[in-house]
């Protein structure tokens, strides 16, 4: 009898271990984070924002609800890694008056060159959303957790006169974690 509870709380003691363990945020190579919803007009509002650190790739999906790409100016994604030395990496893809949507660009802070060649790296506007995916060769080989930021803006003149924008239903850009601070999410493990 003694024998048979041991064996079922020893049962019950690792069940809830690797329940707590599979369900812990920080062991997961996916997180989610919300933006709060209406700090930004409704084609550029971020509410949700989807990493995804793998083998091959940091996949970031930002999810806008009210999305309309014709309104969209330039979306921009930002990595750090837990590598020696935290590196900074930054993707951007913009669209200039006239000249349509430019090639994206990939910015190494370290690097001696500001923009590095990419193969591989992309950015994919879905019906309610921004896809963003860089190859881990990009980011220095990186195989250790990441923090992201994420941006879009719009196409407006207006922002590009605004020394500080301020959140709001009628601004022309949305950041997350915060268009105020340089926050990031919080780590994301590696696969």
């Amino acid at each position: 009898m003694i024998r048979t509870l041991r064996t079922l709380a020893a049962a019950g003691a690792a069940a809830a271990l690797v329940v707590t363990a599979t369900a812990s945020p920080a062991a997961a190579k996916t997180r989610s984070f919300t933006d709060k919803r209406g700090d930004a007009t409704s084609a550029l509002d971020i509410t949700k924002v989807k990493v995804t650190n793998k083998k091959s790739a940091v996949v970031v999906r930002l999810s806008v609800p009210g999305l309309r790409k014709s309104k969209v100016g330039g979306v921009m994604v930002g990595v750090r890694t837990k590598a020696k030395g935290r590196p900074e990496f930054v993707s951007m893809k913009m669209r200039l008056e006239g000249a349509g949507w430019m090639p994206l660009v990939l910015l190494d802070e370290d690097s001696e060159e500001l923009t590095v060649p990419c193969k591989g790296d992309r950015v994919r506007f879905g019906k309610r959303s921004i896809t963003v995916r860089l190859p881990q060769r990009c980011l220095g080989g990186n195989t250790k957790s990441v923090k992201v930021f994420a941006g879009v803006f719009g196409r407006d003149d207006a922002l590009s006169s605004e020394e500080d924008p301020k959140p709001g239903p009628d601004a022309q850009i949305d950041a997350y974690p915060s268009l105020t601070s340089e926050r990031m999410s919080p780590w994301v493990r590696f696969r």
